[in-house]
């Protein structure tokens, strides 16, 4: 499969390699994210020793060096006579460099960790041999990020004064999923957005020439589907989870709707402070992500919510129903009666909003955009009553300001979308008030299209913008 995008992660590691230096580079991030097909990439281009590391035992790791040394360098001495200790195998890199500039990745570096309690100390020395060398490019990888912040990037790691820089590797940008199904529609590929989120493992599973439909019926649903089995897998894979059933609850008890620590507490049968530290794994996994109104920092007010697409289609659709999808058949039924016809609302309630929210930021380059919500004093029929209050997208700027809000509505085809419009401009016009922020715009973001009323006023009215999800790529 073709090799998309990544520019800046490919800049990064190309200035490494043009370095005056000895450099001790970094590179991290969850499981499918595609550290290895990057630095595979990159290799392709120069001298690369590549070295990607098993589960097994000390001398099964340095076996399985020695033959890739043995290949890489031409001499069968590596093979015939495995390397004792990994003393020798910094011995036989620093040969390697004999050979000219070399970059050499020890790829799912944590393996090796956990086998060899003097990695640290040894990787130090050999950084520091070579500290002035520009014939050397090390780079760590790895997929178990508790572990790298913690061991290899963290400030109490013992490589920490060694590394020249790191950098975590995320999924792609929504916008990216344009080189996977580069004739789909922008609707469609908000959709499968929606589903596979941006792990480029998860989406060369979509068949450009077939439909969504069919992409999560053979992915996602069918019992040997690649994906069917992935979120178990991949929470398998980092070292800091003991309790895989708790954490599979407290992501499963997010997608569905509770998203508060009190209530994500109740579902998953555990006391609060208990849960807040299964969520504080998540979190720094990249998985969850707390969420304040945007226009504060901190409080009261924080809800979290499940980051990845994938993940939350997962345990939205697949987790409750897993037992009765035994079948291909059972998985058809299931996504003609259930997952299509309910896929428009799933997108409604988180992507589509982050969507708008990326398009807005570019749009006014402000400082952040996010959800706001809260309580507003407002006078009904004479009394003085309080009211919550939500916006689907509030751009600030480097104040903290509110510089544009913005309602977010992806309707399904059944769904008359203008009724709520003038509801809705109450609402941003309320909110804005609130927030003191008499000039900022007012975006009304749709799917399809608006009603005459609103195309009106938003030609009489500088304040008020209309975006249709087609003019959002």
């Amino acid at each position: 499969m073709a090799f998309f995008n990544r520019k800046d992660e490919l800049t990064a590691l190309s200035e490494r390699l043009r370095s005056s230096r000895g450099e001790y580079f970094v590179l991290y991030g969850r499981r499918r994210v595609g550290k290895s097909e990057l630095l595979r990439h990159f290799g392709e281009d120069c001298r690369q020793f590549y070295f990607e590391a098993s589960a097994g035992s000390r001398l099964d790791q340095l076996e399985d060096l020695g033959a890739e040394l043995s290949r890489f360098s031409g001499r069968a001495i590596y093979a015939e006579q495995p390397l004792s200790n990994w003393r020798a195998a910094f011995a036989a890199f620093s040969e390697l460099l004999e050979g000219g500039q070399t970059m050499i990745v020890l790829d799912e570096f944590q393996f090796i960790a956990r086998q060899e309690p003097e990695i640290g100390s040894l990787l130090n020395r050999f950084a520091s041999e070579h500290a002035d060398n520009p014939g050397l490019f090390l780079c760590l990888s790895g997929s178990d990020i508790s572990f790298f912040e913690r061991e290899v990037v963290g400030y109490g790691a013992t490589t920490y004064g060694r590394r020249t820089g790191s950098l975590r590797l995320l999924p792609f940008p929504w916008r990216e999923i344009g080189a996977f199904v580069p004739a789909w529609s922008i609707e469609e590929r908000i959709r499968a957005w929606a589903v596979f989120g941006g792990v480029p493992y998860y989406l060369k599973e979509i068949d450009p020439e077939n439909t969504l439909a069919e992409a999560i019926r053979r992915a996602v649903l069918y019992p040997d589907g690649l994906l069917r089995e992935e979120p178990r897998f991949l929470l398998s894979q980092e070292s800091r989870l003991r309790e895989q059933a708790t954490y599979m609850s407290c992501l499963r008890a997010i997608a569905g709707g509770d998203t508060r620590l009190n209530e994500i507490a109740q579902r998953v049968g555990r006391s609060a402070p208990d849960v807040r530290a299964f969520l504080e794994v998540l979190e720094e996994m990249g998985l969850i992500e707390r969420r304040y109104p945007v226009t504060r920092a901190t409080g009261k007010k924080v809800t979290y919510a499940v980051v990845d697409p994938f993940l939350r289609f997962w345990f939205r659709f697949v987790a409750p129903r897993e037992s009765r999808l035994g079948t291909r058949r059972d998985s058809d039924r299931y996504l003609e009666e259930s997952v299509m016809p309910g896929l428009d609302k799933f997108v409604s309630e988180d992507a589509f909003e982050r969507v708008c929210q990326a398009w807005l930021g570019e749009e006014l380059a402000a400082a952040e955009v996010g959800w706001w919500w809260g309580s507003i004093r407002r006078r009904e029929n004479g009394q003085l009553r309080n009211r919550s209050y939500e916006a689907d997208a509030v751009a600030v700027d480097g104040d903290g300001k509110a510089i544009a809000l913005g309602s977010c509505k992806w309707p399904d085809a059944g769904n008359d979308r203008h009724v709520h419009e003038a509801a809705e401009l109450d609402k941003l016009e309320t909110i804005r008030q609130e927030l003191d922020a008499p000039n900022a715009a007012l975006y009304f973001f749709d799917r399809v299209g608006f009603s005459p009323r609103l195309e009106e006023l938003a030609s009489e009215r500088d304040d008020v913008r209309l975006v249709l999800a087609r003019d959002l790529a």
